[in-house]
C-alpha cells in the first residue's frame, strides 16, 4: 500500500506540475455559474447486460477434450465368464429425500465387490425398469490411485437371458484424486438410461477393471430407479453434458432437479480466446445450497482424468478451452425442487474513469480558473469521487476493487495533510463511489476575478487518481482545493 501511495503521489505531482506550466490569464477568467457547469462524461457508452434465462439445452455428446466416449468402447468385456465372486448388498448411509419428495416412487440399493485380475468384470443383472422409469448407477472406488475401474450399462434380454454386448452407456474416467469435503477421491463413474417404451425392460451393469485389480480394495455400486425426474435426464457423466452458453451478463438455468442421491447433472462450457474475462462465477440458489447441492467445475486431462478446479467465493479461474460443470447433492434431494444454476463471467477490467464528484457545494461546482475548468471542493469538507470500471469493449465490471487517492502537494508528507486514500468495490453496473475527508487548503494560488463585483480566490491545485487495485489501469484528474475568497481584493 505504501508503494501504491508513493507511485500515485509521484504521478499526481507530475500532473499538477504540468498544470502549473500551462499558460494562464487570470484577468480574463470568470467563475462558472451553475448552468454553465459541465459534468465529466464517459467517451464510451456503458452497456449493462442483464442476466438471461436458459430455456433450452442442447446435448453436447462426445466433447473433444474427453478423449474417449461411450461410442468408442475399446475394452472387450467377457460376458460368458464373469467373476465367480458375487456382489454383496451393502447397508450404507444413504442420502435422504426431502419431505417434498415423499410422493415420488424411487428405490435405491448399494452393492460391493472386488475384481481379482486386470481386465476382469463384475456384472449385476437383471435390473427391471417399468415404462417411463429412469435407471441410474454410480461406481465409487476402489479408492486407490493404482486402480482404474469403469462402468458400463447394457440391455438384458429377458427372453434368452443374454446381455446385449453393445453398451448403451458407459463412464470411463481415468483415476484422478480430487479433494472433496468428504475426503480425497476420484470422480465417481455414473451411467443411466430411461425406459421410453410402453413395456418392462431389463438391464445389466458391468464394473470393469481397466487398470489393475485388488482382492482387498472393494468397489461400491449404487443402483437407483425413479419415476420422477426432469426432462433432460439422463446426463449422468461429462460424456453426456449439455451445452451451457452464457451471456456477458451471466445466464441462469432453473428447469432442472436432483431427484436421487446419485443424480448427476452435467454441463459443458466453452471459454473462447477472444473473451473479456478470466474467471467464471458458478453459483446455485440459496435453497439448493441449504439442501447440500454442489456446483463444481472440472477440466479434462489426458485419459479422461477429471480435475476438480478450485473455487474462491464461487469464482473459478479459466483459460481458453472446454470445461464441465457438475451439479449433485451431498445431503438432501427432491424431484419437486428446481435448482437455479447461474454462470456469470467475472469480467476483466480494461479501463477506469472518473465520472464526477460531489461535496457540500453539490456535483456541479466547476469554476473556470486559470488552469481550466475543474471541480472545486472546499477545505475541511468531504469529497466524493465517483467513477466506473469497464472492460476494454465497454461492459461494466462488477466487484472490481478500486483505490482512490487525493493529493495536495503544497502540504509536506510529515504534515499528514498531503494525501487522502480510500477503497471500494464496484457495483453490478461497474460504478464506484469513495468519500474522502479533506484537510485545509494552503491557499497557495491567488486569482483575481474582475467584474461588477470583484473577488480574489485563494486555492490549491490538487489531484485525484483512481486505480483498479493491483493493476496499471488508472485515471487521473485535477481538483481545485478552495481556501477562501476576499471581496474586492
Amino acid at each position: 500500500m505504501k508503494r501504491f501511495k508513493k507511485a500515485i503521489a509521484v504521478m499526481l505531482s507530475m500532473m499538477l506540475l504540468f498544470a502549473f506550466g500551462m499558460t494562464a490569464n487570470a484577468s480574463e477568467s470568470t467563475e462558472a455559474t451553475s448552468d454553465q457547469a459541465i459534468k465529466v462524461e464517459s467517451e464510451i457508452q456503458l452497456t449493462t447486460v442483464n442476466e438471461d434465462i436458459i430455456k433450452h439445452l442442447t446435448r453436447a455428446d462426445k466433447p473433444e477434450s474427453i478423449t474417449s466416449s461411450v461410442y468408442a468402447v475399446k475394452e472387450d468385456l467377457n460376458f460368458k465368464t464373469p467373476e465367480t465372486t458375487s456382489l454383496k448388498r451393502e447397508n450404507v448411509s444413504a442420502l435422504k429425500a426431502n419431505p417434498m419428495a415423499a410422493s415420488a416412487t424411487a428405490s435405491s440399493a448399494t452393492y460391493s465387490g472386488t475384481i481379482t485380475q486386470e481386465g476382469g468384470t463384475q456384472f449385476l443383472y437383471p435390473i427391471y425398469l417399468q415404462p417411463g422409469e429412469l435407471l441410474q448407477s454410480q461406481l465409487d472406488g476402489p479408492f486407490s490411485a493404482q486402480l482404474d475401474y469403469d462402468l458400463y450399462l447394457y440391455e438384458f434380454d429377458m427372453t434368452t437371458g443374454d446381455i446385449n454386448p453393445n453398451a448403451i452407456d458407459a463412464s470411463t474416467y481415468g483415476t484422478y484424486f480430487n479433494n472433496y469435503e468428504q475426503g480425497a477421491a476420484s470422480l465417481p463413474e455414473n451411467v443411466g438410461t430411461r425406459n421410453a417404451t410402453g413395456y418392462e425392460k431389463a438391464y445389466a451393469i458391468a464394473v470393469h477393471a481397466k487398470k489393475g485389480s485388488s482382492i482387498n480394495d472393494p468397489f461400491y455400486l449404487t443402483v437407483d430407479t425413479s419415476s420422477s425426474y426432469d426432462a433432460y435426464e439422463p446426463d449422468e457423466s461429462a460424456f453426456h453434458a449439455y451445452n451451457f452458453t452464457f451471456s456477458t451478463g451471466g445466464s441462469s438455468l432453473n428447469s432442472r432437479s436432483i431427484h436421487s442421491g446419485i443424480d448427476n447433472d452435467w454441463y459443458q462450457v466453452t471459454i473462447p480466446a477472444s473473451r473479456n474475462y478470466d474467471a467464471l462465477n458458478v453459483k446455485l440458489d440459496s435453497v439448493s445450497d441449504g439442501y447440500g447441492y454442489k456446483a463444481e467445475v472440472y477440466g479434462a486431462l489426458t485419459g479422461n482424468q477429471m480435475a476438480l478446479l478450485p473455487q474462491t467465493n464461487h469464482n473459478v479461474s479459466l483459460n481458453t478451452g472446454t470445461y464441465y460443470v457438475r451439479v449433485y447433492t451431498t445431503n438432501q434431494y427432491s424431484p419437486n425442487h428446481l435448482y437455479t444454476l447461474t454462470l456469470k463471467p467475472v469480467l476483466r477490467a480494461g479501463k477506469i474513469e472518473i465520472t464526477g464528484y460531489d461535496s457540500v457545494n453539490g456535483p456541479n461546482d466547476y469554476p473556470n480558473y486559470s488552469y481550466g475548468r475543474h471541480y472545486r471542493v472546499n477545505q475541511r469538507s468531504n469529497l466524493t469521487v465517483k467513477g466506473v470500471v469497464k472492460t476494454t469493449d465497454g461492459y461494466p465490471v462488477a466487484n472490481a476493487p478500486v483505490d482512490v487517492t487525493w493529493l495536495n502537494q503544497n502540504w509536506t508528507e510529515s504534515s499528514g495533510n498531503r494525501t487522502r486514500t480510500g477503497t471500494a468495490y464496484t457495483d453490478q453496473n461497474g460504478a464506484f463511489s469513495v468519500t474522502l475527508s479533506l484537510p485545509s487548503s494552503t491557499g497557495s494560488i491567488a486569482e483575481y476575478l474582475s467584474g461588477a463585483i470583484s473577488f480574489t480566490h485563494y486555492y490549491d491545485l490538487s489531484g485525484v487518481a483512481v486505480q483498479v487495485s493491483g493493476t496499471s489501469i488508472i485515471d487521473t484528474d485535477i481538483v481545485y482545493h478552495f481556501a477562501y475568497s476576499i471581496y474586492g481584493g
